[in-house]
Order: structure tokens, then sequence, then C-alpha cells
């Protein structure tokens, strides 16, 4: 627990070292210094894992007529669908689940959720961010404008022939909205930051398809 404090603690003091000074300190642009920084660095491991996943994705999508047939066949036995499940994507080198994926994913997350705490525990200090009186208080500009952000990342994200293509976007609007006008400006500051980047690495991974 104190080596995790430590961790927290460091990115709160890079938060407040980043400061912009002009008009007194200005712990808002710290936020949005330091996450962007935190999420660059990410960014290439973030980019491969998203490459992976979409390269295993096309990967069960080839075999998939196979695996529905073997469904309809076995309907009455779960045993044997799942024993001729594991066949076939041993036969065609196909990893059930993406497990670098998600070890991968697994490592950012502690990075994330130690600067989430950082960023909190700097906002409570408060101060004023471009129209923001008290980034210690919620914005609701703010909260309209990261929920837009979000949105744009999960749309650009999304494959247009993934189904429900609009609830996948519709509703982590939804959630951001919820959440952020009940949060503290300065973390959405954090959230905005973090979806702006998020759109960049949709669209770098949209190019990389394309291409």
């Amino acid at each position: 627990m104190a080596y995790w404090e430590q961790v927290v603690a460091v990115l709160r003091e890079a938060i407040f070292a980043y400061t912009l000074t002009g008009h007194g300190r200005n712990i808002g642009a710290g936020i949005a210094i330091v996450t962007l920084l935190a999420r660059l660095a990410l960014l290439p491991l973030a980019v491969k894992l998203a490459r992976a996943m979409a390269a295993h994705h096309a990967a069960v999508q080839r075999i998939r007529p196979e695996l529905d047939a073997i469904r309809t066949r076995f309907k009455s036995d779960p045993g044997r669908v799942a024993e001729e499940t594991r066949r076939v994507f041993q036969r065609e080198g196909i990893s059930i689940l993406p497990g670098s994926s998600f070890l991968g994913t697994l490592i950012q997350i502690p990075l994330m959720v130690a600067l989430f705490s950082a960023v909190r525990q700097a906002a409570a200090a408060g101060s004023r961010f471009y129209w923001i009186a008290d980034i210690s208080r919620p914005d609701r500009v703010l909260t309209v404008i990261v929920t837009a952000i979000g949105a744009a990342a999960a749309a650009v994200g999304t494959p247009s022939s993934t189904g429900h293509r609009l609830m996948t976007t519709v509703l982590p609007a939804a959630i951001t909205f919820f959440a952020l006008s009940r949060m503290a400006a300065g973390v959405g500051i954090y959230w905005g930051m973090s979806s702006a980047v998020g759109v960049v690495q949709a669209l770098l991974d949209r190019r990389r398809a394309q291409a």
C-alpha cells in the first residue's frame, strides 16, 4: 500500500510541477499535460494491442461459419460443442483468448488508476482553467465537450460492420455525461485528454486497416 501511495504522490507532484504560471498556479494545465504525456507513453503499446485484437477478431470471423455449423450440429451436447470448437481453434493456430492482449491491457490499468487518483487529489486543490472558475467543482460545458470527444472516439473505433453501432457510441457517451456531471472538472480534463488520445489511436488503427 505504501508503494502505491508513493506512485500516486509522484504523479500528483508531477501535475503540480507542470502547472503553468501567469495568472496564478494553473492545476488544470498540469492535469492536461501529465495526462497527455502518460497516454502518449502508453500509445505504442495500446496501438499494438488494438492491432492484435483486430487480427484475432478477423481470424475468428474467418472460421465463424464452421463454428456456427458445430453449434447447430451438436446443439444438444454442449461438451461436444466445446471440444469441436477447441479443435478448430487449435487446427487454425488461433488462441481462444488473446492472452498477450489481455495481459497488455492489465499492465496499463494500474498506471491509469494511479493517475486518476492523483488527478482527483490535485483537482481538490482547485484553480481556474480557461472558463472554469474552479476545477474542484463540476462544469457543464466541459462535461458536454468531453462527452462529445468520448463519443467520437467510440464512433471512430467501432467498425462500420459491427451491429448495434449506435448503442456502442451512445451508451458510453451517456455514462460519461452522467459521471462527469457529478465529478470535479479536473477529472473531466483528465477524461477529455485521455479520450482525445483515444481518437488519435482509433484513427491510426483505421488508417492501418485501410492501407
